[in-house]
C-alpha cells in the first residue's frame, strides 16, 4: 500500500497483518486441505482457483507464504500443474510484478 497512500505501512500493523495471514493460512490447510489433494475433494475446483489467487497475493510483496507450509505449497504444485504452469504463471503475472507496477505509478506522478 505505500505505492498507492504514499506512506509506510506501520512496523506493528504489519506484523499484526503477518500474523493474522499466517493464522488464516494453518486455518485454511487445517479445515479445507486436510488430507485432500483440492479444496473440496479429489479434483480441482472453483475454490481452488479463488483461494490460489488470494494466496498468491502475499508472495508478489515478497513474503513467501508456502515457506515451511508443505501441505500448502504440494496444493499450490497441484493447482499449477492442473490448470498449466503457463496459464498459472499468465494468472499471477500482475500480482508477481507489483514492485514494476509501483514504479511505473510513481514514473507517471502518482502516489
Amino acid at each position: 500500500m505505500p505505492a498507492v497512500t504514499g506512506s509506510p505501512v506501520p512496523k506493528e500493523k504489519m506484523d499484526a497483518a503477518v500474523e493474522e495471514l499466517n493464522a488464516s493460512l494453518k486455518t485454511f490447510e487445517d479445515k479445507f486441505l486436510q488430507s485432500r489433494p483440492f479444496v473440496i475433494g479429489d479434483k480441482i475446483s472453483l475454490a481452488d482457483l479463488v483461494a490460489i489467487v488470494e494466496i498468491m497475493q502475499p508472495v508478489g510483496t515478497g513474503l513467501d507464504v508456502f515457506q515451511g507450509r508443505p501441505a500448502l505449497s504440494a496444493w499450490r504444485d497441484r493447482v499449477k500443474k492442473e490448470i498449466g504452469v503457463e496459464v498459472f504463471d499468465e494468472a499471477h503475472k500482475t500480482i508477481m510484478n507489483v514492485d514494476a507496477l509501483a514504479q511505473a505509478f510513481e514514473s507517471k506522478g502518482i502516489p
